[in-house]
């Protein structure tokens, strides 16, 4: 179940677009949540990132190609987008 901070985290998140997309300076992109969590774990606890169907499950995304193949892919981890994610937040 989520709950009301969750809620509005998500909201922000969605204001953002996918983190992806702003770091490749493709634009704004309606974005998904993505949990990461790279170290197991409950998904409820994990940290989040917006990122766009492509990025997300799509032919391009995460949950398709695998972590370390999307990682290497794009030449950032999770864990940056993460960090930009949260600075995007802090300028908004």
């Amino acid at each position: 179940m989520t709950t009301k901070a969750e809620k509005e985290r998500y909201a922000k998140l969605a204001r953002i677009g996918c983190v992806l997309c702003h770091h490749l300076q493709r634009g704004f992109t309606e974005p998904q949540m993505h949990h990461i969590r790279k170290y197991g774990g409950k998904r409820e606890l994990a940290p989040t990132i917006p990122l766009c169907f492509n990025h997300h499950t799509g032919p391009e995304g995460v949950h398709y190609m695998g972590r370390k193949r999307f990682e290497a892919h794009f030449e950032i981890t999770q864990e940056e987008l993460l960090e930009l994610t949260e600075k995007l937040l802090a300028s908004a």
